[in-house]
């Protein structure tokens, strides 16, 4: 038998590029504060105009970051 790859290393199929691009704007989306940087608000310019970044995959990664927080302040 082959020694196969532990599952830790197998990539995550939904770690797709609108996946990572709608992570960047719930971020932006979360903290606005951070469009006041020249570097986030051109990101933010490119991102509204990219059609695969969906307000649904954003709102699924708003939830994600707001569960994370959740969780961490039951821990705390």
């Amino acid at each position: 038998m082959e020694n196969q790859a532990p599952s830790r290393m197998m990539p995550r199929s939904y770690y797709t590029g609108p996946w990572r691009k709608a992570r960047i704007c719930a971020r932006l989306v979360l903290y606005p504060e951070l469009l006041q940087r020249p570097r986030y608000a051109r990101i933010a310019a490119a991102l509204v105009s990219d059609a695969s970044v969906t307000n649904r995959l954003i709102g699924q990664a708003v939830a994600h970051f707001k569960g994370k927080l959740h969780q961490r302040n039951l821990t705390a």
